[in-house]
């Protein structure tokens, strides 16, 4: 009995001591980096002569990192919700950062001209 009472004794004054010196009771700080960077995804886009090939058509809630790249010969941009890319020539490559809150389907298209109509367009989800 006296054992279990110093142990708790001990127990209670090192938690004292912890809220005492301000050290805050959370997780390793390698946790929380491993959650933030969960909520981080990277897109690659290619953009072609009238077509965008996606790295992955889906991703989680938070925010998206689209790299867009132009292999086509005329110039492209990239625009999902609301917000684009500057027009990119061959070669050029831009990256887009978007956050995306709520689950959802989100359409994505090349605004240069009639580039939609000729298939420039896509619809990339949100789980």
């Amino acid at each position: 009995m006296n054992r279990i009472m110093s142990r708790a004794t001990i127990v209670s004054v090192f938690a004292a001591s912890v809220v005492a010196l301000g050290i805050p009771a959370q997780a390793p700080a390698s946790a929380h980096a491993t959650h933030r960077a969960a909520l981080v995804t990277r897109i690659n886009v290619t953009a072609k002569n009238f077509k965008f090939i996606l790295s992955k058509q889906t991703a989680k809630r938070g925010i998206v990192i689209f790299k867009v790249t132009n292999i086509g010969s005329v110039q492209h941009d990239f625009s999902i919700k609301g917000r684009s890319t500057r027009k990119l020539s061959h070669g050029q490559s831009a990256t887009l950062r978007v956050t995306f809150l709520r689950k959802g389907h989100y359409p994505y298209k090349c605004t240069v001209d009639s580039h939609a109509s000729f298939g420039m367009k896509g619809v990339f989800t949100i789980t």
